[in-house]
């Protein structure tokens, strides 16, 4: 009995025992993953750490950053999303030491480029920086050469390359920067789009994602811009009529092209994928590249303070000016433009929409563009470039009628066909006051029959007239034995290849009409002494009677049975609407 009691009491030990180590194991490991778990998040049992890691609406338990903080913080933001690059001014008066020293007062450290041409009228005198550096300062003001060295590598060449940030802003001379505001604002706006909804219609901005490339362009304007000019104007770049169009506008919504003094935010990969982003005159080589990559604009609401005034005097100012009409004039040549249309709204003046008619206005676009009241007159001036009696005609040398511009997908110049007009009417008067019977011949006459104009591909002009009535014509008469010029600087020349004729705008602008000469004999027109498809002989039928076509707005006299009598030259009209006025030989 007392062996049964005693093993009893050693089983209930054991038992306690055993109870009280398994107690022990779990309370010890449910302490120890307790501290792990903490651990792991960060708050290491701290009620300080804990209350951090709480949303900052849950009160008075939330930590909060200090002003000094604050700003650190949105300088930061700053930084790592915007690099200022200055570019377009001019070394021999600017305001970029004031302008950076008010940047990097407010923003210190911000990132900034000065980019500099490499020709000695804008990169003379140099320009250079120094700044004071405080606790904390670093340099990140580069000066960088635009001019090409064959020293550096094409990475070094780009300036690209030494912007860090998603963003660029590209400022002009002469800014004073008074707070971050305005910076905040700008990124704010750039880092967000519109968005409509479709059930209800509404706008809302939507955040853009970080590695999202934002094709827009956030234009900021200067507070002194005149406000009786309008800033904005709309761009058509017809490219392959040599043709830029400017109209005037109002919208700030859809800028094209800002004209008065400004700021531009803009996406560092849509500069890469432009062909020359740094090009002068700047910006305005930077809108067509936009308007040819279809980028969207808007105007920002507020604004950036004016520096020092530049440019006050007037030697000064016709310096700039002369260095902006040769920019304009690389760029036009750059982009093959041949024809500017300005359509503004200004006082007096009258419009100049026809070519013919055009006088030549400055190539620059500046500020005073047009005025801001839209109820003056729309006035519309035309500019040509090129083609002049002392340069060489755009067309150049025709091989297998085809000049080169056919294969870039072009049409005749616009100032080349403006010559071809005056020449061929200069021709016309010529002939109809000394009474030589004439005829509009070949692919002119097409031309006049579709469109009543001239063909955009037009490069020459024919006429053709009887050569009994040779001598009637002076300038003809002359230059069966040597060129002559006539009272006006039109060109008479002996064709070399064939006994025909051709007047030429001048000497050295070979634009021109050719005078095709031909004989009746009996009931047949025979070409008289040329050659070629256009030499082909057809019945006197044609021109008696003769007929008249309206042609580049006045009557032409043509041959009858229009269409049998080309279609007998193997040329197709695609009109068949075709009214000619008969008249009596």
């Amino acid at each position: 009995m007392k062996v049964y009691r005693l093993r009893l009491v050693k089983l209930l030990l054991l038992g306690f025992i055993l109870a009280n180590l398994i107690f022990f194991y779990y309370t010890w490991n449910t302490v120890l993953w307790r501290r792990i778990s903490r651990a792991l998040s960060g708050t290491d049992g701290d009620p300080q750490s804990q209350s951090q890691t709480q949303p900052k609406a849950d009160g008075a338990q939330g930590t909060k950053l200090s002003p000094k903080d604050k700003a650190r913080n949105a300088n930061k933001h700053i930084r790592k999303s915007i690099t200022i690059v200055f570019y377009g001014h001019y070394n021999f008066e600017q305001d970029l030491r004031p302008s950076i020293e008010s940047i990097l007062d407010v923003i210190p450290n911000m990132p900034i480029l000065v980019l500099q041409e490499g020709v000695p009228e804008y990169a003379y005198p140099p320009v250079s920086f120094e700044r004071n550096l405080t606790n904390g300062e670093e340099q990140t003001v580069k000066f960088l050469s635009l001019a090409f060295d064959v020293r550096k590598s094409r990475e070094q060449l780009n300036p690209l390359a030494a912007i860090r940030t998603k963003y660029a802003l590209l400022m002009p001379d002469s800014v004073r920067l008074s707070s971050k505001n305005l910076l905040q604002k700008i990124l704010r706006e750039i880092n967000t789009r519109s968005r409509t909804r479709e059930i209800s219609k509404k706008e809302t901005r939507v955040t853009v994602a970080p590695e999202e490339t934002v094709r827009h362009l956030l234009l900021v304007p200067f507070a002194g811009n005149l406000k009786s000019f309008s800033s904005c104007a709309k761009l058509k770049l017809d490219l392959p009529n040599w043709t830029m169009e400017l109209d005037a506008r109002n919208d700030s919504t859809h800028c094209d092209m800002f004209l008065q003094k400004h700021a531009i935010l803009i996406d560092v990969a849509v500069l890469g994928s432009m062909p020359e982003p740094f090009t002068l005159p700047f910006p305005e080589m930077l809108y067509m590249q936009a308007k040819i990559a279809n980028l969207s604009t808007s105007v920002f609401p507020q604004s950036f303070l004016e520096g020092r005034r530049l440019f006050a005097s007037f030697h000064t100012k016709q310096r700039r000016m002369e260095l902006r009409r040769r920019q304009f004039r690389e760029m036009y040549k750059k982009l093959q433009i041949k024809r500017l249309v300005r359509r503004t709204h200004r006082v007096g003046g009258k419009s100049s929409a026809r070519e013919g008619n055009w006088q030549p206005h400055s190539p620059v676009l500046d500020a005073q563009f047009s005025s801001s009241n839209f109820s003056l007159p729309l006035v519309t001036d035309i500019d040509l470039f090129g083609c002049e009696r002392t340069t060489k005609s755009c067309i150049g040398s025709v091989y297998n009628n085809r000049p080169f511009y056919y294969y870039l997908g072009k049409h005749t110049p616009p100032c080349c066909l403006d010559k071809l007009k005056t020449t061929f009417n200069h021709v016309l008067d010529e002939f109809e006051n000394v009474g030589i019977r004439y005829w509009l011949d070949n692919y002119a006459l097409k031309s006049a029959i579709e469109t009543n104009q001239l063909s955009p591909d037009a490069y020459d002009l024919d006429i053709s007239f009887n050569v009994q009535d040779l001598e009637r014509s002076n300038a003809m008469k002359k230059s069966q034995s040597k060129p002559t010029v006539d009272h006006e600087g039109f060109y008479w020349i002996k064709a070399t290849d064939g006994h025909y004729f051709r007047v030429q705008f001048s000497k050295v602008n070979q634009v021109g009409v050719n005078l095709l000469p031909y004989e009746i004999i009996g009931n047949e027109v025979r070409a008289s002494g040329f050659f070629g498809w256009k030499a082909g002989t057809f019945s006197s039928d044609y021109l008696h009677p003769m007929s008249t076509v309206l042609f580049l707005g006045r009557s032409i006299m043509c041959p009858n049975n229009v269409l049998e009598y080309l279609e007998a030259k193997h040329i197709k009209v695609k009109s068949e609407e075709i009214a000619i006025d008969e008249e009596e030989d």
